[in-house]
């Protein structure tokens, strides 16, 4: 606690200068006394006559004079004491008031300040408050946005993902479509084909049986022209031969599958077929032909025709 020490410079000066006035007093009281008592030596020195009740209530005013006067520089004292003591508690009292208010201001500036504070404090968690609340709303804003968007995007997926079946299913009915098409159309083709094949095949096996009854008739024309029949040769006698010829229509070999019966007309029928040597013709023929109806003829010789 800070102390102001000039408040305590007059008391105490005022102090020290009572207690110089009592012993003032008491000093000239003493002095006083002494120098009556030197009076009363030369009077009863003088043997005055002096009224001794008289005296004595002299004295006793004497000294209830000085009593009193004792007294009341005693009081006077007290009285200065009291009033530097009262003072000095009044200094005091002022110096607790100030001190008192001085702390009450400081109290309330502190609970000013801790109000203030306290306030700023509030403001403070106010504004963090609304600032989270609105931070919250933001997240839980975004949030929702983000689940809107999870949940469009994932609608959109299945909206792309239907139409992306239902165009696959479209595609897969329209392949199967084309398909079925292409194999109807293939089978039509292939029908047709078989048809214009058998159709082909008959006419080339028509073409075939005209070219070989001809390729035949020239043959046997070739061989009859060329054919000694022997005196023994009669009608209704057969003979079978086979031919080997090859491309060029040279005659590789013959030979009798069933005779006629009558050895030398067999044999003129080898001498005529061996006479020919090579059928010219048959060059032209289609190798194929040739392959399947000429490569190993079989010819059958009658007197009147040659038959196969």
């Amino acid at each position: 606690m800070i102390v102001n020490l000039r408040s305590y410079l007059f008391p105490t000066l005022l102090a020290l200068v009572l207690h110089a006035v009592i012993l003032s007093a008491l000093f000239y009281s003493w002095l006083g006394y002494a120098e009556d008592k030197k009076h009363l030596t030369p009077r009863h020195v003088k043997a005055q006559i002096v009224d001794l009740k008289s005296q004595l209530q002299a004295q006793q005013r004497d000294k209830q004079a000085e009593a009193k006067k004792k007294e009341s520089a005693r009081q006077q004292v007290e009285d200065r004491k009291q009033e530097a003591r009262e003072k000095a508690a009044r200094k005091k009292e002022q110096a607790r008031q100030k001190q008192k208010e001085e702390q009450a201001l400081k109290k309330a500036q502190a609970e000013k300040k801790a109000a203030a504070k306290k306030r700023d404090e509030a403001k403070k968690k106010a504004e963090a408050l609304k600032k989270e609340t609105a931070r919250k709303k933001a997240e839980a804003l975004k949030q929702q946005k983000a689940e809107q968007a999870v949940k469009e995007k994932q609608q959109e997926e299945a909206r792309r993902q239907a139409q992306a079946q239902k165009e696959a299913e479209r595609k897969k009915a329209e392949q199967q479509r084309i398909v079925r098409e292409r194999k109807a159309q293939q089978q039509r083709e292939a029908d047709l084909a078989a048809a214009l094949a058998a159709e082909e095949q008959e006419m080339q096996a028509l073409q075939d049986q005209q070219a070989t009854a001809g390729y035949l008739e020239y043959i046997a024309a070739e061989i009859e022209s060329n054919w000694r029949r022997p005196p023994s040769a009669r009608n209704g006698m057969t003979v079978v031969l086979s031919l080997h010829l090859l491309p060029t229509g040279e005659v590789d070999n013959v030979y009798v599958v069933n005779g006629s019966g009558d050895s030398h007309f067999d044999e003129s029928a080898i001498r005529a077929v061996k006479r020919v040597g090579r059928f010219s013709e048959l060059q032209k023929m289609d190798p194929i032909l040739f392959d399947r109806n000429f490569r190993k003829l079989t010819l059958e010789y009658n007197p009147s025709d040659l038959r196969r």
